[in-house]
């Protein structure tokens, strides 16, 4: 997926003479509305990052969205070992048990390990921006109108509210985007010939393991179970 900078819905946005006054401000931040409520894969990208864990604590990336797995750092001879969700009540308490499974929770902009120190690896999204801070969107004629329709309606909104335009003008708008949101996730949705493959092999196991896949980051859960027959 290519990604387009918001700029772009900007100046779409303000050809409509009721949308002139618009400001660039209220339309970065409906868009990050809109990219969040539509939660859509391709309107996050996936990365990784080295993340420095001291006493039991480690700053997440600016622009981390949402977490997908933790795991240990590559030593020689050693094997990585992803964490788990902890469970514990009282995971964050200086007095947690001196063991314990390789777990984490994040709270604020903050991961917490059940590990003091070292580095830890994590796999999350990230809200793709471009190298002024602003959000990029998929370069996709879709998601790029129901972006638009969406600040449309809440700016049409606000304009009925203060008597400034109709009730019809307001449904049209509704109406308009409720069609375009929807066109929009079925299209971002899709999966490619080679994802469709991945699918199909992950619901046609015979024995799924879930622990063992989550063990080794999902590496194999794509990949064609194959029977030997003896």
């Amino acid at each position: 997926m290519n990604y387009t900078n918001i700029k772009l819905i900007m100046d779409r946005l303000t050809r409509h003479p009721l949308m002139s006054d618009i400001n660039f401000e209220t339309v970065v931040d409906l868009a990050v509305d809109f990219i969040r409520i539509v939660g859509t894969p391709p309107s996050f990208l996936e990365k990784t990052a080295e993340v420095e864990i001291k006493d039991y604590r480690g700053e997440l990336p600016c622009d981390f969205y949402e977490m997908i797995q933790v795991r240990t750092m590559k030593h020689p001879n050693e094997h990585q070992h992803t964490f788990r969700y902890s469970t514990d009540s009282f995971h964050l308490s200086p007095h947690k048990p001196k063991w314990s499974d390789l777990t984490y929770k994040l709270q604020g902009s903050c991961i917490f390990t059940s590990v003091p120190d070292g580095k830890v690896e994590i796999a999350y999204k990230a809200m793709p921006i471009d190298e002024e801070g602003y959000p990029l969107i998929p370069d996709n004629s879709s998601f790029s109108r129901a972006l638009e329709l969406y600040i449309k309606l809440q700016w049409f909104t606000i304009q009925f509210d203060l008597g400034k335009i109709s009730s019809q003008v307001l449904a049209n708008t509704q109406q308009q985007y409720a069609w375009a949101v929807g066109q929009a996730q079925t299209d971002l949705i899709r999966p490619s010939l080679d994802q469709m493959e991945a699918i199909s092999n992950m619901w046609n196991k015979l024995l799924p393991d879930a622990t063992a896949d989550h063990k080794h980051g999902f590496l194999h859960e794509g990949t064609k179970e194959q029977m030997i027959i003896h």
